[in-house]
Order: C-alpha cells, then sequence, then structure tokens
C-alpha cells in the first residue's frame, strides 16, 4: 500500500516541485534557455530591459485607471441608488399627504352634511311649530274622532286630547256650531 502511494501520490508530487522550482529560477535570472528536444537548437532569450519595463508599467496604469473607472462607477451607481430611494420616500410621504388631504375633506364634507341636515330639521321643527293654529266650525253628527281625523288624518286618544285641551273641553261631546281651535301637532 506504501509503495503505491509513494508511486500514485509522491513521484508526481517531487516533479511539480522540481518543475517549478528550475522554471522560476530561470525567468528570474533571464538566463537563456535552450531546447535540445529536436535536433535543431532554438535559443530564447528573455530581455528584461526598459521596453518590457514600461510595458509592465503601461500594464499597471491600465489596470489602476481600470480600478478607478470602476470604483467612479460604484459611486454613480451609489449615489443614483440613494437619490432613488430619496424619490421614493418623498413620493410615499407625498401621496400620505395627499391621503390624509382627502381624509380630512370627506370628513369635512360628513360634518358639513351633519350640519346641514341639523338644520333642516331645526328649521322643519320651527315651521311646525309657527303653523298657526287653525279653526273647525262643528257640524251636526261630527264627532271629537272625526274632527281629529279630519285636522290630523288620524283620531286617535292624542289628537283628541290636543283639541280638548286647547278648547277647554272635559268630555269627546262638542255642540252644533261651535268653532273649535285646532292646534299644530
Amino acid at each position: 500500500m506504501s509503495t503505491l502511494l509513494i508511486a500514485i501520490i509522491i513521484i508526481p508530487l517531487a516533479c511539480l516541485i522540481t518543475y517549478a522550482y528550475v522554471h522560476e529560477n530561470a525567468e528570474n535570472k533571464n538566463d537563456v534557455v535552450k531546447d535540445t528536444s529536436s535536433d535543431s537548437s532554438v535559443v530564447i532569450e528573455k530581455n528584461t530591459s526598459a521596453a518590457s519595463k514600461e510595458t509592465v508599467t503601461a500594464a499597471q496604469k491600465a489596470k489602476e485607471e481600470a480600478k478607478a473607472e470602476k470604483a467612479s462607477k460604484e459611486k454613480a451607481e451609489k449615489a443614483k441608488a440613494e437619490s432613488d430611494k430619496k424619490a421614493k420616500e418623498n413620493e410615499r410621504l407625498a401621496s400620505e399627504s395627499r391621503a390624509k388631504a382627502e381624509k380630512a375633506a370627506e370628513s369635512a364634507k360628513a360634518r358639513e352634511s351633519e350640519t346641514a341636515q341639523t338644520s333642516t330639521s331645526e328649521e322643519s321643527s320651527e315651521s311646525e311649530e309657527k303653523t298657526p293654529a287653525s279653526t273647525y266650525t262643528v257640524q251636526a253628527g261630527d264627532t271629537l274622532y272625526h274632527i281629529a281625523l279630519i285636522s290630523y288624518g288620524s283620531g286617535n286618544a292624542e289628537n283628541q286630547a290636543l283639541i280638548r285641551n286647547a278648547n277647554g273641553l272635559s268630555g269627546n261631546t262638542v255642540s252644533v256650531g261651535a268653532t273649535l281651535t285646532i292646534p299644530a301637532n
């Protein structure tokens, strides 16, 4: 089991570490790397001259500019989000104030209608109270019930009592030809 572990894991790992070490040292030392795998030899020289340094510097500047542009875009997006949030808040407050104003207007209308109904009922009460008492001349065959029925539309005991009290009668009998005062109901 341990042999299998060495063969599968440790040997390839050692090869990778060695390759990385050699490759890194070759880059740092600007050495000449030769490829001898084919019949003809190829020489690759690494040149870290001023031109390559400028390329690296230009690349760094480009990265910094990209970061700065990204940061400015993020700031703009945040500012836009905040302004949208404030606009929504202002819109919500405006709609609430409109709703309150409408509610106040409705309650004012309700109060006005109640006031109008109250004044109308008071006017009708006053007009009924101000209605002058009428008179009625008793004819042959008339009874107090019949007179109350003609005058008030109902011959009930209350209406008969109104007529009796207004004219000082003690009973339900009335004399023919007598003039009776009919009070307002």
